[in-house]
């Protein structure tokens, strides 16, 4: 459920698909360099690897073209890379669909950017509600303390990693804590909000939030490895492990957490996806297929979050690159696995980045090469 300029990393070798090579020509010629984009994304992705992650997989839209690669291993005990189109968890990337899905709700009369949150929740849920709206929410404006911060951390995460998270009482619970700061009044990122957009979908059309993302979004694009996955554990179909490290009776331990209840970070961050269906989401969000223009134009609002060259929208990051460019999407964070998912405003340049884990909380260290991906991917595109 994270999402800051990143934390992740990986492990050993790295594994490209590439531009061909020409056919060789009678009188040998020197090799032909690689792609000054491509070449530097897969150091970047093996820089990632030796900063925390076991592997990473890459998907780079440019244009009509579309490039992968991977690095690292898809276990930390065995010798097989990330397996090709591997499902993984998006985490906080979840909240491009959540967001989605409220402003469909926005589109067709049912619910209001600036109503208070009071409308549509109980006090004993949000006592706050008749001060925050649901702008506020959908942009991280409203003070609401983090859920985040209340979760378990090492040893007693592995151990309660299969329980069920109610998001009602999970929002009663950080609602009733003291505000970080006045509604309104500055940017501050909290999972809560997200919870609160789930509860005001579910209050609004009389289904599982989950079901209203379907129809928004997973439907109309056609996602067929992306799900909502509630209590479900498991990761289906091909897909890499995270790890988490954690200290039980004296003794350090790795953890496999690929399998978890995903309820943890519910609306916020709990979406399973695949690279591929996140590049169309994003190409989506450049074209305007899911939204009517009004709520496409209220997606891509922005406040400064504080962070140098980054703004929030609703539930979209815009972040300026070394080139100048300006990208809009997601990044995430959740227990084994870490994701990156931006475009271009025009949907030209599209880049999905996916990194299982060997530790959680995530090594700092793996933003600098995740970021790096990015930049490169957007301003130095290959050939």
């Amino acid at each position: 459920m994270r999402s800051r300029r990143f934390p992740v990393v990986c492990a050993l070798a790295l594994a490209a698909v590439a531009a061909p090579l020409p056919p060789a020509a009678a009188a040998p010629a020197p090799p032909r360099a690689a792609p000054g984009g491509h070449e530097s994304i897969r150091q970047h992705l093996a820089d990632l690897t030796r900063s925390g992650a076991v592997g990473a997989q890459v998907h780079v839209t440019d244009g009509s073209r579309t490039w992968r690669a991977r690095a690292g291993r898809a276990r930390t005990q065995a010798p097989g890379p990330v397996p090709r189109r591997a499902a993984f968890r998006i985490g906080s990337a979840t909240k491009m669909f959540t967001a989605v899905a409220l402003l469909r709700l926005v589109g067709e009369g049912k619910v209001a950017l600036d109503a208070p949150v009071s409308r549509y929740l109980s006090p004993r849920v949000v006592p706050d509600g008749d001060r925050i709206t649901v702008r506020m929410a959908l942009r991280h404006t409203s003070g609401l303390h983090d859920v985040a911060r209340d979760l378990p951390q090492g040893e007693r995460l592995v151990r309660t990693r299969f329980r069920h998270h109610d998001t009602e009482r999970r929002v009663r619970e950080a609602a009733a804590r003291p505000a970080d700061f006045p509604p309104g009044s500055r940017y501050g990122y909290s999972n809560t909000n997200y919870l609160v957009a789930a509860l005001i979908i579910e209050r609004v059309t009389g289904r599982p939030y989950g079901e209203e993302v379907r129809r928004a979004v997973i439907r109309p694009l056609g996602l067929r490895r992306t799900f909502v996955p509630g209590d479900r554990p498991d990761i289906p179909g091909p897909h890499a492990h995270g790890y988490l490290r954690h200290t039980a009776h004296g003794t350090a331990r790795q953890a496999d957490v690929t399998a978890l209840n995903p309820s943890l970070a519910g609306a916020a961050g709990e979406i399973v996806s695949t690279a591929d269906d996140l590049d169309a989401l994003l190409a989506a969000l450049a074209d305007g297929r899911l939204l009517r223009p009004a709520e496409q134009r209220e997606m891509r609002r922005t406040v400064p979050t504080g962070e140098p060259g980054t703004r929030y929208g609703l539930g979209l990051k815009q972040r300026k690159l070394s080139c100048g460019r300006t990208v809009l999407g997601h990044t995430g964070g959740i227990p084994g696995f870490a994701t990156l998912a931006f475009t271009t405003p025009d949907g030209r340049h599209r880049v999905v980045l996916s990194a299982n884990l060997d530790d959680w909380p995530a090594d700092p260290r793996i933003g600098a090469p995740i970021d790096a991906v990015l930049d490169d991917a957007v301003c130095r595109p290959g050939a």
